[in-house]
């Protein structure tokens, strides 16, 4: 019985601790605002947009770290644009995608071209 009461409790423990630093981490990229690191995992946790596989992106950030726009290069060999268009919620505006939101510390503006295969990503943070 007392191995029995010692396993579970370091299992849980265990299992604690994982849940605690999955959270710290999501946390901590949802914290970075500029383009040097996380830059995708920071835009899909903020929009709940996902950011497929990309050949191509630049990123840009004003200086206070206040707004940043992303443009990507989807990989169209990998993403099925309809699919995504779909999936993400995108909705068709004059001849392109748009997904926009506000949360209460975060706005954004997604656009995709389906035609260049090019999604640009606004985020402004408050």
């Amino acid at each position: 019985m007392k191995h029995l009461v010692l396993i579970f409790g370091s299992i849980s423990v265990l299992a604690i601790g994982a849940i605690l630093g999955f959270r710290g981490l999501v946390s901590h990229i949802y914290d970075y605002v500029d383009c040097e690191r996380f830059n995708i995992d920071n835009i899909e946790v903020r929009t709940g947009i996902d950011i497929p596989a990309v050949t191509d992106v630049e990123c840009s950030c004003n200086e206070e770290k206040t707004m940043k726009t992303s443009t990507f290069v989807l990989d169209t060999e990998q993403v099925n644009l309809d699919q995504y268009v779909s999936r993400n919620k995108f909705k068709a505006v004059n001849g392109h995608y748009e997904n926009n939101g506000e949360r209460k510390d975060t706005r954004w503006k997604a656009t995709l071209d389906k035609g260049s295969h090019e999604l640009t990503v606004t985020v402004e943070y408050f």
